[in-house]
């Protein structure tokens, strides 16, 4: 996973890059090969999967599970290690947290949520909202910028700086999927 990663806890913004697709797939197969058929869907969400914006160099990947028990003691017993750990502390988005480490780098976050889960599912239609909305992304990489001159040293204030945007967002994606179910 080259161009990719940080040290835990260090905040920076990168361009866009090309082969971040190609980096997802590549994680996405890996994933398959490792979970089987405990993976219900897979997706590439984040920042790094909303094309031109700035970001995180770090791939985030959404997993839903039909039985997230089931994925989490296999993941406790056979897959935490050198490479994949487990945050244990809870999140933001209340997701089983995986990260991909290399190098002393977090290479990809991995957001395991139960299949249907809300927070899963709003993940995708923030991602594919951005995706579609030009002055969207755009004003979404303007506010990532504001927040990083203002908390590049405190990388949870910058997250939390984002959370009122993206439920904004969220919200009207929920609205344009209403509009045009009418």
């Amino acid at each position: 996973m080259k161009n990719i990663g940080l040290k835990k806890g260090y905040l920076e913004l990168m361009d866009y890059q090309e082969d971040y697709t190609e980096i997802y797939n590549t994680e996405k197969e890996e994933l398959l090969k490792i979970y089987k058929d405990k993976i219900s869907s897979i997706e590439h969400v984040g920042s790094t999967s909303i094309k031109d914006i700035k970001s995180k160099p770090i791939i985030d990947i959404l997993i839903q599970t039909d039985d997230l028990e089931d994925f989490k003691r296999y993941t406790e017993e056979k897959v935490e290690g050198e490479i994949y750990t487990v945050k244990k502390e809870p999140t933001m988005g209340g997701d089983y947290l995986i990260r991909k480490e290399e190098d002393g780098k977090v290479k990809a976050f991995i957001h395991v949520y139960k299949t249907g889960d809300r927070n899963g599912i709003t993940s995708i239609m923030f991602r594919d909202y951005l995706n579609n909305h030009e002055e969207e992304r755009e004003q979404y990489e303007k506010l990532k910028l504001e927040l990083y001159e203002k908390y590049k040293e405190d990388r949870q204030k910058y997250t939390y700086g984002k959370d009122e945007y993206i439920k904004e967002v969220i919200q009207k994606a929920y609205q344009e999927i209403e509009n045009k179910e009418e």
